[in-house]
């Protein structure tokens, strides 16, 4: 509990006093970086952590790591001796081992990532690591707590992948049975469907869910269809990209003004931002120093989207320094009515290839996701739906239709979606019966598959 008093107390400081606070724990994660990885000992060796703090110039200097660099540096970057990456890998790659401790310590946490976002990833927690993992679900968990009233004890369930390295399943599947369960996404290798899903949800009667955003809208259709659905959940916590206001008006209604949740965070740097009891999303910026950078990697103003990089206080085993997550974030100037000193977010909108862009003369201009979103909620006859911009002029799209929908659907989608990359773009729609989903059970609705820095150095004929 000692990390999660640290939290709440943080919480209660003023603005610059936490401001101070995450300034010296970034300085003492330097510090430890320097001495212990030497990935960062040659990084960091011929520059004072204190000048890196102080000149904004020399910390942009700093070069950004990735998923990617991560992996490729493994060994270097580790501050222990028992995790080769050779081993670490090994372990991963034999799901059958995803029930027992790596190299036989219940000491480290050894998960990977699904690799949605292109590279899959291997991360090492140990014990300290793990507490300040769980210490940031309490304190997001306190915040709902508060806006629930259960009848006897709290019943909770998640809808994650089981019998997998990841971090979900790994660090939830010892929790006692009858106040908490793991509903599967797979089972034998199939997907489970949405009627199998729905049985499980009415047997356990969960007060409080956490499910993906694909997973939540899945169960609102179902029981939008099915009103003698019984499950009366309290709570929803979505995990992802944040859900549209219109799917959470559609949560309320479906299940009687359930409240809905957002909880954010990745395998990569634990829990990053939380939904408090008054609506707003806060940043835990007194767990890791969060960067808003443009394409060219400078700050962007307060309010403005960018790409979120992440230098985390508590990441000792594997440090975590300019670590860019791929996600689109904005945080407000607003603050929050309950109180919290923490920052507040402006707009979450997930990986980076879901922004998708339109030619405009020689420059191309982003189309946000949530165009498309209301697009198709308005269009008769779809279910749901995949888009995918395979390059700046040319986009696909799959459409799992409602029954009855007129043979015309695949034509009038094309005419609607059109338009919102200009009059060049070829749009190519087929429909399907289903649109899968990834085996960890995310589901995509837009995808951009191409660079927009290449496509905008080939229109400028720099290519």
């Amino acid at each position: 509990m000692g990390v999660y008093d640290f939290l709440e107390e943080n919480e209660r400081l003023s603005e610059d006093q936490l401001a101070l606070r995450s300034r010296h724990l970034l300085h003492n994660q330097l510090e430890f970086a320097r001495g212990q990885s030497p990935y960062f000992s040659n990084l960091l060796r011929d520059l004072s952590v204190e000048e890196l703090l102080s000149d904004p110039e020399r910390w942009s200097d700093v070069p950004l790591m990735d998923k990617g660099v991560l992996l490729e540096n493994f060994d270097v970057v580790r501050t222990r001796s028992d995790i080769p990456h050779h081993a670490v890998g090994a372990y991963l790659d034999d799901r059958s081992r995803a029930d027992e401790p790596f190299n036989n310590s219940d000491d480290l946490l050894v998960v990977s990532t699904a690799g949605t976002s292109g590279k899959p990833g291997h991360f090492v927690y140990d014990r300290l690591e793990q507490a300040h993992i769980r210490a940031q679900y309490f304190r997001f968990m306190r915040a709902v707590l508060n806006t629930v009233s259960p009848t006897g004890p709290l019943r909770s369930a998640a809808i994650i992948v089981t019998g997998a390295h990841m971090i979900g399943y790994k660090m939830q599947r010892l929790l006692p049975p009858e106040f908490f369960r793991m509903i599967p996404v797979l089972r034998d290798g199939r997907p489970v469907t949405v009627e199998e899903t729905a049985a499980s949800l009415e047997e356990f009667a969960p007060h409080v869910l956490t499910c993906f955003g694909s997973t939540l809208r899945m169960l609102i259709e179902y029981k939008e269809a099915n009103p003698r659905f019984s499950w009366r959940p309290l709570a929803l916590i979505n995990t992802g990209a944040t859900l549209d206001k219109d799917l959470r008006r559609r949560a309320a209604e479906a299940f009687d003004g359930v409240g809905v949740f957002d909880l954010y965070g990745s395998t990569d740097t634990g829990y990053l931002a939380w939904t408090c009891e008054r609506g707003s999303m806060h940043l835990n910026s007194d767990c890791a120093l969060m960067e808003v950078l443009d394409a060219e990697g400078r700050q962007v103003p307060a309010g403005q989207v960018g790409s979120i990089v992440i230098s985390s206080f508590w990441h000792r085993t594997l440090p975590i320094v300019r670590y860019r997550l791929g996600d689109l974030i904005s945080v407000s100037k607003d603050r929050c009515e309950c109180g919290r000193s923490l920052p507040v977010v402006g707009e979450l909108l997930g990986r980076e290839n879901t922004l998708l862009y339109r030619r405009s003369g020689q420059d191309l201009h982003p189309v946000p996701q949530g165009v498309f979103m209301e697009l198709f909620e308005n269009i008769p006859g779809v279910k749901r739906f995949r888009l995918v911009q395979e390059a700046v002029d040319q986009v696909s799209v799959l459409v799992e239709p409602l029954p009855g929908s007129g043979a015309g659907l695949r034509d009038h989608v094309a005419r609607r979606v059109a338009p919102a990359f200009g009059a060049d773009c070829a749009v190519e729609v087929s429909i399907v019966d289903a649109i899968p989903t990834s085996p960890s059970g995310k589901f995509l609705p837009v995808e951009r598959r191409f660079d927009p820095a290449a496509a905008r150095r080939a229109s400028a004929g720099t290519v």
